[in-house]
């Protein structure tokens, strides 16, 4: 499997883009300081939810993966052992 990371700074950068580009396409006047700051804000939170969605799927899919290659091998994770295993003791029958 292959290492893919992606930063929250290319995240940004692309979100940054698809929102002006989207602006851009509703022929509002140009922007000034303030709402291009909005815009760079909203880009930073929003590519740092996304980097941890990221994050969390790439866990799983490793997780996954290691899962199946156990299974493969024939080992089992939460298998227990015979010397684990204590004997209860037998339940008395009660009479009525």
């Amino acid at each position: 499997m292959e290492k893919a990371k992606t930063s929250k700074k290319a995240l940004r950068g692309l979100i940054t883009d698809s929102i002006q580009e989207a602006l851009k396409g509703l022929q509002l006047p140009t922007p000034g300081k303030k709402a291009s700051k909005v815009v760079e804000q909203n880009a930073k939170k929003l590519a740092s939810i996304y980097a941890d969605v990221i994050k969390r799927e790439n866990k799983k899919i490793k997780k996954a993966a290691k899962f199946m290659e156990n299974a493969v091998k024939g080992k089992s994770g939460k298998g227990k052992k015979s010397s684990d295993f204590k004997l209860a003791k037998p339940h008395k029958m009660e009479t009525v």
